[in-house]
């Protein structure tokens, strides 16, 4: 076996000509685009990896980049001889040809691309060989975690682990840039109802969030779920997850095609049905079908296979937009000293998975009883049945209430989206309608008129209960 099998994969004279080409390259297009594969680890050698940074802080500044101002700069700050010095600086200009820069930013990033993946494989193999007591089960899905992470590495470049505050601030500096010049697509993601999307203006829901959506039953939990699911695969056009252990396929996709075509799921059995509510149901069938949307409804699945699945996705798509999981205490839990301390082990996973894939990550739960005991029964984070780090681990916590319910002369359709929780931006309740158990926007205005409506027939039903006392 030769030596070269040791030897990290490199390309010094690929890695000269981008510098030397970011530094007499009139082409600002060209430049930028280099700029984009290539990062400062993306060089084998160190100074190579400096100068690079060097030169990208100056066109970052509208500074010119020839020798005389790169080299000036590397002196300020003490490291042009650490590079080679003037001479050096100066034989990098010498390209074979400047209009293949590009194609020479990709040889570097190739190449880079090749140890970060040999680096982390040999972790692997590190992992899989270690007496540490994990099971097989474990190790394999620390080992695909770190097969997804050479793959996003490979499509973004970005790696995890320490990383520079230079590179950091690079990358928000250029989230700031798409937020000004794209504000539609920049910010966080909408959860398509209006009155909640206004509340969590302007930030939204941002990628790496964790969403818990808690109410006891009647409340409206699955036509929230389907609510967000269908205008995160139509709206947004992104890859959306969903879990659910509670109900069918079919059954999730029949309750879908009913909202989105405002039909009443009824003529899917009936056989009668108006043909202009049909055309509307298979037209809206036929845009989920088309649509970036997967459901699985594997009942009794774990954390890992919710990874697992959600690994596969990213890497076949190179990215999500929301995973949504119907509902928490249905998820098979692991073995702890307590439930709460198992089911804490899944919401943090959850988060960790919101990070890890890059996207919002929507968890039903079913609140504990008790909170039917108080006089106000509109749910708090605390009520949240045996998942005590629920508020922990979740960016946003939204509670589910309907006073129907609990009052018989209370408005049957008005739902409260209580948002508790929301670490980057506001709380405060949100209404919406739910309809034939499908969600439908309302406006403040109507829903402070079905809201007073109802305490009113409540305070007549209480007159009359008092003058029929007083009577007897």
């Amino acid at each position: 076996m030769t030596n070269d099998y040791f030897t990290p994969p490199y390309n010094l004279e690929a890695e000269q000509a981008v510098l030397g080409g970011l530094m007499i390259s009139t082409d600002e297009d060209k430049r930028q685009h280099v700029i984009s594969l290539v990062k400062s680890g993306s060089f084998y050698s160190r100074p190579h990896s400096r100068i690079f940074t060097e030169i990208v802080k100056l066109i970052k500044s509208d500074y010119p980049t020839d020798v005389i101002t790169v080299s000036d700069s590397l002196t300020r700050s003490g490291d042009l001889e650490k590079v080679g010095g003037f001479a050096y600086i100066a034989e990098l200009c010498r390209l074979p040809s400047v209009a293949n820069i590009v194609n020479y930013a990709r040889i570097v990033r190739d190449k880079a691309i090749q140890r970060y993946a040999i680096n982390n494989l040999n972790t692997c193999v590190e992992m899989l060989m270690a007496n540490d007591g994990l099971d097989i089960n474990n190790k394999l899905s620390n080992v695909q975690q770190v097969v997804s992470s050479i793959v996003e590495h490979a499509k973004t470049g970005k790696s995890k682990g320490l990383r520079p505050a230079l590179d950091v601030v690079g990358d928000w500096l250029d989230d700031v840039d798409r937020r000004f010049s794209d504000p539609k697509n920049a910010v966080g993601f909408t959860l398509g109802i209006e009155s909640l999307d206004e509340l969590m203006a302007p930030k939204q829901a941002l990628r790496g969030s964790l969403i818990v959506v808690g109410a006891r039953p009647k409340m409206g939990k699955t036509a929230f779920y389907n609510r967000v699911a269908t205008h995160f695969a139509l709206n947004h056009q992104l890859p959306t997850l969903l879990f659910s252990l509670e109900m069918t396929d079919r059954g999730i996709i029949e309750r879908m095609i009913s909202q989105e075509g405002d039909v009443s799921a009824d003529i899917f059995y009936t056989g009668t049905h108006d043909d202009m509510e049909m055309a509307r149901a298979l037209a809206r069938a036929k845009e989920i079908a088309e649509s970036n949307m997967y459901i699985d409804s594997t009942p009794g699945i774990d954390l890992n296979h919710i990874i697992a699945e959600c690994r596969k996705v990213k890497r076949a798509k190179g990215q999500i937009g929301l995973i949504a999981i119907d509902y928490l205490t249905l998820i098979k839990a692991g073995q702890a000293e307590r439930r709460d301390i198992a089911y804490g082990d899944i919401t943090t996973g959850l988060k960790n998975l919101a990070k890890e894939m890059d996207c919002v990550v929507l968890l039903l739960t079913q609140l504990n009883r008790k909170l039917e005991d108080r006089a106000d029964k509109r749910p708090t984070p605390a009520d949240s049945r045996d998942t005590g780090q629920i508020e922990q681990d979740c960016d946003v916590w939204i509670g589910l209430y309907r006073d129907a319910v609990y009052n018989d002369n209370a408005d049957k359709s008005l739902m409260e989206i209580l948002l508790r929780l929301n670490r980057d931006g506001n709380t405060g309740t949100a209404y919406a309608q739910l309809v034939s158990s499908y969600i439908k926007n309302i406006s403040k205005g109507e829903a402070e008129r079905l809201s007073f409506k109802g305490n009113d027939n409540r305070k007549s039903y209480a007159r009359k209960g008092q003058q029929a006392t007083e009577a007897f």
